[in-house]
């Protein structure tokens, strides 16, 4: 028995019976030309993490070209609200002289895309998590600038999987 005529077999046969990937469909009806996406509420001690957070999500959303972005509401047939939860730097490397120089930024938020005529919720994620580990420099006042570029890295990530899941149904 020869393998790649039964693999061809099978194949032809999950085709035909309408075969594809589970949620491999966008959650975005057609109709919506438009997104709203306000200022993400910022419910952490971190400064500027909501206008960081927030900026990535627009810009992911721009590159991908589907939808015309907005920072309101108005005028928008959805509307993209996010509520980052928490943020938290722990220490994950410790050096033999017993000070950290590796640290995870963890951030955690809830994100809700709704139409704005009906209020009808067409994504949510209640518990939307994005992590990234950085290493610290030598010079302990590299802290500040490492952490800000590691804040930049999450909310990119961050910006893509939301967009990927609005967009893609994944």
């Amino acid at each position: 028995m020869r393998p790649v005529p039964i693999l061809a077999v099978a194949a032809a046969a999950l085709w035909g019976c309408g075969y594809h990937l589970a949620g491999h469909t966008s959650t975005l009806p057609p109709a919506i030309k438009t997104i709203g996406i306000p200022t993400f509420v910022n419910r952490t001690n971190r400064p500027e993490l909501d206008q960081r957070v927030t900026e990535h999500v627009i810009d992911e959303f721009s590159t991908r070209g589907r939808v015309r972005i907005t920072p309101r509401e108005e005028g928008a047939q959805a509307v993209l609200r996010g509520e980052i939860l928490s943020y938290t730097v722990t220490p994950v490397v410790i050096s033999q002289q017993g000070r950290a120089t590796r640290y995870e930024i963890l951030i955690t938020a809830h994100v809700t895309l709704s139409e704005t005529a009906t209020d009808k919720v067409l994504w949510e994620d209640n518990h939307f998590l994005f992590k990234r580990q950085y290493d610290l420099a030598t010079n302990p006042n590299g802290f500040i600038d490492q952490e800000i570029v590691a804040i930049d890295d999450v909310a990119a990530d961050f910006s893509k999987s939301v967009v990927t899941s609005i967009l893609e149904g994944f």
